[in-house]
């Protein structure tokens, strides 16, 4: 597993470009800006691109998904609890960003499930649905590659926030404690910052496990 990561946009979140480098098949996980940026990286390198995944619906995560989706005829894919928030990534841009946003919400999407798996090439992704920062957040994990892409749950330091309305300190701590069942050493790659480890990342949040 080849992981690549962009800083986008001007939030500074992690877009993820994972590739199977015995197929070149690969996928795209939260688009977050530059489109033409990332199209450029997927055509340089020649990769085959199966799939286009949002680990939330905030709008800073999903700004390059209308395009992408345009551009690979493949659909954003993203738990659909968070279909309102996309819907909205628009005014929501507008308003955090202050400026004109032209990004539209895709209207190619997938709902994926928990336990729904993503594969691509000899990878496989498995879906967790992990709710707290959003309703519909969700990890990617590879027992294989004890690799596990967090989103905004949990970062290297901390955990998303859930001050909006649809946010909750609940869930987020059932979603922390159903991490913690995975090895402490598998790599986390956070929707913001830098990658840490499971277990290092978890005793850091430890106050929010409730």
């Amino acid at each position: 597993m080849k992981i690549q990561t962009f800083i986008l946009g001007e939030l500074q979140t992690n877009c993820y470009l994972v590739v199977d480098e015995d197929s070149q098949e690969a996928i795209i996980i939260d688009p977050a800006d530059e489109a033409n940026f990332i199209s450029e990286q997927i055509l340089k390198q020649n990769l085959n691109l199966k799939a286009i995944i949002a680990t939330h619906g905030h709008f800073d995560h999903i700004l390059a998904a209308w395009e992408l989706t345009l551009a690979f005829n493949l659909p954003l894919s993203f738990h659909p609890q968070d279909k309102s928030i996309v819907n909205y990534m628009q005014k929501s841009a507008r308003f955090w960003l202050k400026r004109k946003i032209i990004e539209k919400p895709p209207k190619n999407i997938k709902e994926l499930a928990a336990k729904d798996k993503i594969t691509f090439g000899k990878l496989e992704l498995k879906i967790i649905h992990t709710p707290g920062h959003s309703p519909g957040s969700i990890c990617l994990y590879s027992s294989k590659e004890k690799t596990l892409f967090t989103g905004d749950l949990l970062f290297a330091k901390g955990v998303g926030r859930t001050d909006f309305p649809y946010g909750s300190d609940k869930d987020l701590s059932a979603s922390l404690k159903k991490l913690n069942k995975l090895p402490a050493n598998t790599k986390i790659y956070p929707g913001h910052g830098p990658a840490s480890t499971l277990g290092k990342s978890i005793q850091a949040t430890k106050n929010y496990i409730i």
